[in-house]
């Protein structure tokens, strides 16, 4: 039998069989639903959580000097700046107490920088401070201040002075500058603090070993927070809800594709007659497989659409849309599970005997 006539046939046998054909709709719309619902918002939690992971937080390695031994220099940041696994590195000293030049309090915190500057903040006016006496303030200390544009001097210790000469917001992982005021530092100005932020989650323990070999002087004196055991804790758990992820999408792809079979047993058993005179007609056993699955198929792909979009839409409604490649793939898998759970059923109808069938029919 010709593909076409094949497929005209099982459009036909689909259209007149409206009952049939409306259960394999609905068992197939529902389960791809329930999967997108259940297995689509696992799925987008462990899209989140490996972007997380991938994150720059998760790739940040900070040596902090807590007793003020000295140990951390502007020269060991521009050591670790040479590192071919590492994005950025920032070293701050301890931040001072400074005011509005202008009105005096509130009181707001000052800290200087030294490396990748530009990485740590983004600009919104102005430019970067390019002397010690220059600073920039973010966007929430400027209204804390009261200043309407970032323009002005403030008044730390001593008397010392720095021109304002921007604003910025902080990027990840430097989120702490949000409550901050920024400056530089001197190259002889001993350092409380480096972060070290890895090119890549995959060499992060690469990068954490050169760093800590660079300033391993005085390790004793240094607290460290390493993302390591964060990240194997993180992949640990994406592991665990993938497998399980997947157990439950074999276990609602299952269930449906058993519903089907016993819809399409049930009407091949109804229509045994129509089976029995197309074979009797000279049907081949394959052909007559391949139209009892395509006929199938035809419903299938209707439920499989719909069920798609109500899955997308409940998503949605409960802020957990899974991605459109998901939501593709999920409707295929379910297409592909009646077709092959419609099979066992064809099979039984294209190896009864025709004459018998038409006897007892």
């Amino acid at each position: 039998m010709r593909p076409v006539d094949l497929l005209r046939e099982a459009f036909t046998a689909a259209r007149c069989s409206p009952v049939p054909s409306a259960l394999v709709a609905l068992v197939v719309a529902a389960t791809a639903c329930v999967a997108l619902v259940t297995v689509g918002r696992q799925a987008a939690l462990e899209a989140d959580l490996a972007r997380d992971l991938a994150g720059p937080n998760a790739r940040t390695l900070t040596v902090t000097d807590v007793n003020g031994s000295k140990t951390l220099s502007p020269a060991a940041v521009a050591v670790l700046r040479n590192l071919s696994t590492v994005e950025a590195v920032v070293g701050s000293n301890t931040p001072v107490d400074v005011v509005n030049g202008a009105v005096g309090e509130p009181k707001v915190a000052l800290v200087g920088l030294v490396g990748d500057i530009e990485r740590a903040v983004t600009l919104t006016r102005g430019r970067l401070p390019r002397t010690p006496g220059e600073a920039v303030v973010s966007i929430e200390v400027q209204r804390r201040l009261g200043l309407a544009e970032p323009v002005g001097f403030l008044n730390g210790p001593n008397g010392r002075q720095w021109a304002i000469v921007g604003s910025f917001t902080p990027q990840a992982p430097f989120q702490e500058l949000a409550s901050m005021a920024v400056t530089t530092v001197t190259d002889d100005q001993p350092l409380r603090q480096v972060k070290t932020l890895s090119a890549g989650i995959e060499v992060t323990a690469a990068t954490q070993n050169a760093a800590l070999g660079i300033v391993a002087a005085g390790a004793n004196k240094l607290s460290v927070d390493s993302p390591l055991a964060a990240a194997a804790a993180g992949q640990l758990v994406e592991r665990q809800i993938t497998g399980f992820g997947r157990s439950l999408l074999l276990l609602i792809l299952g269930a449906g594709g058993f519903f089907v079979a016993v819809v399409v047993l049930a009407d091949v058993l109804i229509r045994r007659r129509d089976l029995g005179r197309r074979r009797t007609l000279g049907i081949t056993r394959a052909d007559l497989v391949a139209l009892v699955a395509l006929r199938t198929a035809v419903p299938a792909g209707i439920g499989a659409l719909g069920g798609m979009t109500l899955g997308v839409g409940l998503g949605a409604l409960w802020g957990q849309v899974p991605g459109l490649d998901f939501a593709l793939a999920v409707a295929v898998l379910a297409c592909l599970t009646t077709l092959l759970a419609a099979i066992p059923p064809a099979v039984l109808a294209a190896n009864r005997d025709p004459v018998a069938v038409m006897r007892t029919a």
